[in-house]
C-alpha cells in the first residue's frame, strides 16, 4: 500500500525538465539563449555555450556572455531549491576563455562552460517564488508616468548592497531626458558601426512567422516597433546621421519610449569576466525582486557598451563602474519573447 505521507522524487526526465524549462526563462542579450545542456545522470550535467550564440563584436571582453551564464546558474539554484536540491554550478575553465579574441581561435560549436551538480538538501528553503520567472518582464512598451516608490527603491538598493553592488535611481525629468538623448546618440552611432550592426542584424526577427519558427532573437513584436522601421534602422542606418533626417528619427525614437518617470543604474565590479559571473547571479535576484514589486525594466545597453557615451553617463550621474542603466516602472503586459524548446537545448 502506498504511504500517502511519503515524499516521492520525480523521475529523472521530469526533474530535469522542470528545472531546465523554468530556469531557461531567464533573459539573455538579444534573446540569444546561448546555453546547452548535456545530462550525464540523475545529478550531474554539463553546461555549454553555443558559440554561434555569442556576440563577439559587442562583447569584446566576454563579460556579458559570462554574466548571462551567471544569471542561468542562479536560476538553476533558485528552481532546484523547490525540489529540495542544492544546485552547484562550477565553471570548467578560466572565464577569460570567452572573450572575443579567445572565441575567434576556437572551431568547436559548443564550449564547455561549467559542471552542474544536484544534491539533496532537505533543509534548503526556497527563497523565490517560481511564478516570478514567468511574471518577470523586459518591457519596451510605454510605462505608466509614475515614479518608483521610495520604499521600493530603498529595498532594491539594500538588495544590491548585500551583493556588493550599488543601485541608485533618478526621477529628475531633465536628467532623464539627458540620459535618453545620450542613449539615442549611442544607438545611432552603433548602428553605423558595420561590425556591431551586422552582428545584431542577425538576431532580428521581423515577421510573426520568422519569430515562431526560430523562437529566439529580437522580434519587432517585442521591440514595440513596426517591422519596416526595424528593417530601416539596420539597413539604411546612414540616414540616422544625415542632418535632414536625424532630428526627425531621433524624435520618433524618443516618442516610442513614452514617459520615463524613473531611471535606475547599477554599479560595481563587472567588466572582468571573473566578476561578471557572480554579478549575473545577483542580477537575476534583482530582476525577480523587481517583478515581485510589480516593476519592469528595460536596459539601455548602449549607454555602457559604447565607451565614449559611458564616460558621459558616469559624469552625468557622478558614479563610477556603472554596468547597467535602465528605465524602471510599471508597464502594461508586454509581448513575451519566444523560447526554444528543452529538446533543442539538450546535447547528446
Amino acid at each position: 500500500m502506498r504511504d500517502e505521507g511519503a515524499v516521492t522524487r520525480p523521475p529523472l526526465a521530469e526533474r530535469w525538465r522542470r528545472l531546465l524549462e523554468t530556469a531557461t526563462r531567464i533573459p539573455s542579450p538579444h534573446n540569444v539563449q546561448p546555453w546547452r545542456f548535456r545530462l550525464l545522470d540523475e545529478t550531474h550535467a554539463e553546461i555549454h555555450i553555443e558559440k554561434r550564440r555569442t556576440l563577439p563584436e559587442e562583447d569584446k571582453l566576454g563579460s556579458f556572455i559570462v554574466l548571462t551564464m551567471g544569471i542561468l546558474a542562479e536560476g538553476l539554484s533558485l528552481v532546484a531549491a523547490h525540489d529540495g536540491l542544492l544546485a552547484t554550478v562550477v565553471p570548467s575553465q578560466d572565464l577569460n576563455a570567452f572573450s572575443a579574441h579567445a572565441l575567434r581561435g576556437l572551431s568547436e560549436p559548443f564550449l564547455h562552460f561549467a559542471d552542474l551538480t544536484l544534491r539533496p538538501a532537505p533543509e534548503l528553503q526556497p527563497t523565490v517564488a517560481l511564478d516570478l520567472f514567468a511574471s518577470r518582464q523586459t518591457s519596451r512598451l510605454p510605462y505608466r508616468d509614475e515614479p518608483v516608490a521610495n520604499v521600493d527603491g530603498d529595498a532594491l538598493a539594500a538588495l544590491a548592497a548585500s551583493y556588493g553592488h550599488a543601485y541608485a535611481q533618478t526621477k529628475d525629468r531633465v536628467r532623464i531626458e539627458r540620459l535618453l538623448a545620450l542613449n539615442t546618440q549611442a544607438v545611432f552611432a552603433d548602428l553605423n558601426h558595420p561590425a556591431f550592426r551586422n552582428e545584431m542584424r542577425g538576431w532580428l526577427r521581423y515577421t510573426e512567422g520568422q519569430s515562431r519558427r526560430v523562437r529566439d532573437g529580437l522580434d519587432a513584436r517585442c521591440m514595440n516597433v513596426h517591422p519596416f522601421e526595424l528593417w530601416f534602422a539596420f539597413h539604411l542606418s546612414p540616414l540616422l546621421h544625415w542632418p535632414a533626417t536625424r532630428p526627425w528619427l531621433a524624435r520618433r525614437y524618443r516618442a516610442q519610449i513614452g514617459p520615463v518617470a524613473t531611471m535606475g543604474f547599477l554599479s560595481g565590479a563587472f567588466w572582468d569576466p571573473h566578476d561578471a559571473f557572480p554579478t549575473g547571479r545577483f542580477l537575476l535576484r534583482f530582476w525577480l525582486e523587481c517583478a515581485r514589486l510589480g516593476y519592469c525594466f528595460q536596459p539601455y545597453a548602449n549607454l555602457v557598451t559604447n565607451r565614449p557615451t559611458a564616460e558621459k553617463v558616469e559624469a552625468e550621474l557622478g558614479s563610477r563602474d556603472i554596468w547597467l542603466v535602465f528605465r524602471i516602472g510599471r508597464s502594461p503586459e508586454a509581448p513575451r519573447s519566444r523560447r526554444r524548446s528543452l529538446e533543442e537545448l539538450l546535447l547528446n
